[in-house]
């Protein structure tokens, strides 16, 4: 009897310690489990993490239920093999168990979901999000872009205007829609707001670039069409400066000269406006710069400058020559006529019919005082060589004006004329004497 006794003992000692390994185990489940719920409530933020820390809780979920079925099986074939059946406490607590794993289960499967549509939705606002925030960037890109036609910028900017107009439509229904979405998710919902953010930036700054464009495109017109008018009148100034530069100087007269000189003048006088003009264009240029292009234009304005500096450096220069040229000749002019002048009272003198009516006295008396009077025309003459060989005028072209031709013939007259007053006045003395 004491032997089945002490058996009997280490039975239940043995039974006692399986018992305690089973509860154990079971506790282990219990614990995780509630581990497992206590995550639930407050799962991973990234949504990415979340759906691996759910699947991984899944797996461990799937591992739990049929560790705890096998157990449950376990405990069931041994009880049988005693032939009785599991105890109620040790079967409830494995129902209990075993129901809390299916449960969890079911609970883990749920959030997973919930964290795949989150994860969808929030996919699908990054998506719009990435949408718009390209339409604004290409919207963006073309407001900056430079144009070689006003009139079109500004039907294509009314276009642009539009696309804004819907970019803010749809930035305004999502925004709605990621609020929304952040009553259910407010922690995944942060970054979405944070992009939102920035979206909104972006918009706000193309709409100022659009409005900037718009203003300056309005007054963009205007301010071509001044450009054009300066780059005319420049154009047609330097058309006229070329003419009158590569045209040849007409020497032949005071007239004439001062005719050039004021030509020349009134050139030079209409230029002084285009200094300005070049000034006014580089402004013009540097406000159409940020919506028109204009890459030729400051080289355009750089060469009319350097076209006009050159032409008026010439301009300037002959009109000096000129203006030189025309007061050397009205003195040479005058000293020509004084000597035509003076040549063709000796000669009325020399031939007047009424010296034959005098006495042969009076005639040489007469023919002595036009000697020394023809004696006065050797200054003039002189007058009429210094004035020439002054002439600020091409060597090459005196020769062949006609006013010279006239000094050297009068030159000559006056030679021959003083000849044949000397020889009448030897003829009348030797026949007095």
């Amino acid at each position: 009897m004491q032997q089945k006794v002490k058996r009997s003992g280490k039975v239940v000692k043995q039974e006692l310690k399986e018992r305690e390994e089973v509860e154990k185990e079971i506790n282990k489940v219990k614990s995780w489990i509630q581990e497992a719920r206590e995550y639930l409530l407050n799962p991973t933020i990234e949504i990415d993490p979340q759906l691996e820390e759910l699947q991984s809780l899944l797996n461990e979920a799937t591992i739990h239920r049929q560790a705890v079925e096998k157990m449950a099986e376990q405990q069931q074939n041994k009880y049988l093999g005693l032939y009785t059946i599991l105890p109620s406490e040790l079967s409830l607590q494995l129902a209990e168990v075993g129901l809390a794993l299916v449960n969890i289960h079911e609970q883990i499967q749920a959030k997973e979901k919930e964290a795949q549509q989150s994860k969808a939705l929030n996919q699908e606002f990054d998506q719009k999000i990435q949408g718009i925030a390209k339409e604004l960037d290409s919207i963006l890109f073309k407001l900056k872009e430079k144009t070689n036609n006003i009139t079109q910028a500004k039907m294509d900017q009314r276009l642009l205007g539009e696309e804004l107009d819907s970019c803010n439509i749809k930035l305004m229904e999502l925004d709605a829609a990621v609020q929304d979405f952040a009553e259910q998710n407010p922690q995944l919902a942060k970054h979405l707001a944070g992009k939102i953010s920035q979206l909104t930036a972006l918009h706000q700054q193309t709409i100022r670039q659009a409005e900037y464009r718009a203003s300056k495109l309005s007054q963009a017109i205007s301010h071509l069409e001044e450009y054009n008018e300066m780059l005319e009148f420049i154009l047609k100034w330097i058309e006229k400066a070329k003419i009158l530069t590569h045209g040849s100087i007409t020497w032949n007269s005071a007239t004439q000269l001062r005719d050039q000189f004021l030509t020349h003048q009134a050139m030079l006088e209409e230029s002084g406006e285009i200094h300005g003009d070049l000034e006014a264009m580089t402004e013009k240029i540097d406000y159409l710069a940020s919506v028109y292009s204009t890459k030729g234009m400051s080289q355009q304005v750089s060469e009319l400058g350097r076209q006009t500096e050159e032409l008026q450096q010439v301009i300037k220069q002959r009109l000096q020559n000129v203006q030189d040229a025309a007061k050397d000749m009205k003195k040479f002019e005058t000293e020509v006529k004084a000597l035509q002048t003076a040549l063709e009272q000796a000669q009325a003198t020399l031939t007047s019919s009424e010296i034959s009516r005098l006495s042969l006295k009076e005639q040489l008396s007469h023919r002595q005082h036009l000697l020394s009077e023809m004696e006065s025309l050797k200054p003039k003459v002189h007058a009429v060589q210094i004035c020439q060989s002054a002439l600020r005028i091409p060597e090459e072209v005196v020769t062949m004006l006609p006013i010279c031709h006239t000094a050297l013939r009068l030159q000559e007259d006056a030679s021959h004329l003083q000849h044949t007053a000397i020889q009448q006045y030897n003829i009348m003395q030797a026949s007095i004497n």
